[in-house]
């Protein structure tokens, strides 16, 4: 975490809202509201990510003409971060390639001067074999995997179809998956935390376990108290042991018990088991061995937030979510240094990607006027640091 008075709050609201006696909840839904429309793409970020989505393409289709390239994970469903990885997934129908040809797309990456040798690792013995890299043009990090096309590209529509019957759903997602970012847990290989896709579940577990209740909430403090609520459940309620968390049918929980024959040859189960809803022989929680951290990270979160959520409305003098969230000055910086740079990428029509991308840029900006005022305030202005 950052130091006092070293990390920006952008999302913060003006300073006459606070002390003024508005409630801390509607003051924490508000500010989950400025932090999501923050937070989101600018027009710019995404068509400098489809860009070089596309350059990673060109380099793809040089070696195997006859392959497609897809796009998944949050960057297709709008859940990503401004600096989170972008997933691919190489695939050229049938016969499927028998082993992965991961160090040729190493070999042919760095020939071409995509990405620079020291950014390049090939995990040929994880669960899924991929290689990371980090383009060289926008520094952003990406995943290549070869052959499950059908599975990722179906969980992405899957998380969109969510999206769609739960609005509060990426708001909530952003909001944790900046947290855990914080944490170091967002990593499944690298720290053994929950990866997005996993989050994403277990946030659309928990709204349709809320559905269920029919719980009526005010649209002046819903998001505030979703907040709390999820940290609070998966914090210091559910019984990781016991159960296994699930989006299937109308959702909620299943015993693990009850699962083993489903999973398989992966019926060990972790402590942290989520039912894939796409590949129910999948569990998505099964290499997130620091899940105990996670959970006890969630219970933190909301003990921070309760106890400001309970003060007297006259003694809230600044941010409640600024107590668990930050964004740190290379995350800002990052930001305006694309800004600066790409904003003529921007295309003045529909433009399609042909990857599992198709946009305007008025939908790049969709719900996001904090964003669209970015790219206007960085026009002609040098950012003082640059991400290296």
């Amino acid at each position: 975490m950052c130091d006092t008075g070293k990390c920006e709050k952008p999302w913060q609201l003006s300073e006459m809202m606070y002390r003024q006696g508005v409630p801390a909840l509607c003051l924490l839904h508000q500010e989950i509201e400025q932090f999501y429309s923050y937070i989101q793409s600018t027009p710019t970020e995404f068509f400098l990510r489809a860009e070089a989505v596309r350059r990673i393409e060109d380099v793809v289709l040089a070696i195997w003409p006859g392959a497609c390239v897809d796009v998944f994970g949050s960057f297709r469903t709008g859940l990503n971060l401004p600096v989170s990885d972008i997933d691919l997934v190489v695939h050229q129908g049938t016969p499927y390639w028998v082993k992965a040809p991961l160090h040729e797309l190493q070999a042919e990456l760095i020939a071409r001067g995509v990405t620079e040798p020291h950014t390049v690792s090939v995990l040929d013995k994880a669960s899924v074999p991929v290689v990371k890299f980090t383009e060289s043009i926008s520094r952003i990090k990406f995943d290549v995997t070869f052959n499950a096309a059908v599975s990722g590209v179906q969980a992405a529509e899957l998380i969109k179809d969510f999206i769609r019957q739960f609005p509060e759903l990426p708001k909530l997602v952003v909001v944790l998956k900046q947290y855990l970012t914080l944490q170091g847990l967002n990593e499944v290989y690298s720290s053994g935390g929950v990866s997005s896709y996993g989050l994403t579940l277990m946030c659309i577990s928990f709204l349709q376990q809320q559905a269920r209740s029919n719980k009526k909430y005010s649209s002046h403090n819903k998001l505030g108290l979703l907040l709390l609520q999820f940290l609070d459940y998966y914090g210091r309620k559910f019984d990781f042991f016991k159960y296994a968390i699930s989006v299937l049918g109308d959702g909620g929980c299943v015993e693990k018990k009850r699962l083993r024959s489903t999973l398989g040859e992966n019926n060990w189960q972790s402590v942290l088991s989520i039912e894939d809803p796409v590949t129910p022989t999948n569990d998505i929680g099964r290499s997130s061995y620091a899940a105990l951290h996670v959970m006890k990270g969630f219970e933190t979160a909301f003990l921070k937030l309760s106890k400001l959520v309970d003060l007297d409305a006259a003694k809230i003098e600044g941010p409640i979510l600024g107590s668990i969230l930050e964004v740190p000055p290379s995350m800002i910086s990052y930001r305006e240094w694309v800004q600066y740079n790409f904003k003529h990428l921007l295309p003045s029509s529909e433009f399609s990607f042909g990857f599992g991308l198709t946009t305007t840029p008025e939908e790049a900006q969709q719900g996001s006027s904090s964003s669209a005022s970015e790219d206007e305030r960085s026009e002609g202005q040098q950012p003082s640091m640059i991400q290296n």
